[in-house]
C-alpha cells in the first residue's frame, strides 16, 4: 500500500470514528434513542444497560479504529452494532406520510454510508497504525517463508 493509500485509510478511520466517540462520550443526546428503544418493544428496564453498553463499545471501537489498534476488527463491531441501531432509530418506513419521513430517511441514507466505509476499513489490509507496534501487519501475519523450513537459503 503505497503512503497516499495509507493516510487515506488513517484519515477515513479517524472521520468514520467521530461520529462513534461524540456518541459513546455522551456528547450527543441519546434520549431520543432511548425512546424509540422502548417504543419498539425493548424492555423498559433493559434500556439503561442496553444505552450503557452501547455507548461503552462506541467509545472503546470508536477509538480503537481511530488509534489503528485492531482497526478491521473495530470497524466489524461498529458494523455489528450500527445495523440494528439504524432499523430501529431510522426506520423511514414508520414516518411515511409524516414531517419526519424526510429527516428519518436521510439519517436512514447516511447510516448506510457509515456502513460502507465501516465495510471497506474491514476489508482493507496493511493499515496504518498511530501507536507504535511491530512489524507484523495483518497482510503478513500467519505467513511462513517455506524457503527457511527446507533449508533453502534466500
Amino acid at each position: 500500500m503505497d503512503r497516499l493509500s495509507k493516510g487515506g485509510i488513517v484519515v477515513a478511520r479517524i472521520l468514520i470514528a467521530v461520529v462513534f466517540v461524540l456518541n459513546g462520550l455522551g456528547i450527543v443526546d441519546q434520549t431520543i434513542p432511548a425512546k424509540e428503544l422502548m417504543e419498539r418493544g425493548a424492555p423498559v428496564s433493559l434500556v439503561p444497560a442496553m444505552m450503557l453498553a452501547a455507548r461503552a463499545l462506541e467509545r472503546a471501537a470508536g477509538f480503537g479504529l481511530a488509534l489503528g489498534v485492531l482497526p478491521r476488527l473495530m470497524a466489524l463491531a461498529l458494523f455489528a452494532f450500527l445495523v440494528p441501531a439504524t432499523f430501529i432509530s431510522h426506520s423511514f418506513w414508520l414516518a411515511a406520510g409524516t414531517p419526519a419521513f424526510q429527516g428519518q430517511l436521510i439519517n436512514f441514507s447516511k447510516n448506510l454510508a457509515i456502513l460502507g466505509g465501516l465495510l471497506f476499513i474491514a476489508g482493507s489490509v496493511g493499515q496504518s497504525c498511530v501507536l507504535p507496534r511491530s512489524k507484523v501487519t495483518s497482510e503478513t501475519a500467519g505467513d511462513t517463508d517455506n524457503r527457511q523450513i527446507v533449508g533453502v537459503r534466500k
